[in-house]
C-alpha cells in the first residue's frame, strides 16, 4: 500500500537547519519499513519543498490541477 507523508512545514526562524530533511527522511523510512510506499504532494511553485523532496529521493510521478471553490454571499 501507500502512505502519505504530509504537512512538513518549518517556521521561518528555523529554515535551513535540516529539520524538514531529517523529519521527512525519518517518516519516509518508517513507512518503507512497514513495506509501504511513501508519497506526497507539493505545489510546483514551492521550489523549496520540491527541491527538498527530490534531494531525498522522491520523484515527480504526475501533475495535478486543483480548483478552489468559494461560497459567495
Amino acid at each position: 500500500g501507500y502512505t502519505e507523508l504530509s504537512g512538513v512545514c518549518s517556521h521561518p526562524d528555523f529554515r535551513g537547519g535540516g529539520l524538514a530533511r531529517r523529519l521527512s527522511l525519518f517518516v519516509a523510512n518508517r513507512i518503507m519499513t512497514r513495506g509501504e510506499i511513501p508519497y506526497l504532494h507539493a505545489y510546483a511553485s514551492n521550489v523549496a519543498a520540491t527541491g527538498l523532496y527530490e534531494s531525498i529521493g522522491f520523484r515527480l510521478r504526475s501533475m495535478m490541477n486543483m480548483a478552489v471553490v468559494q461560497r459567495t454571499g
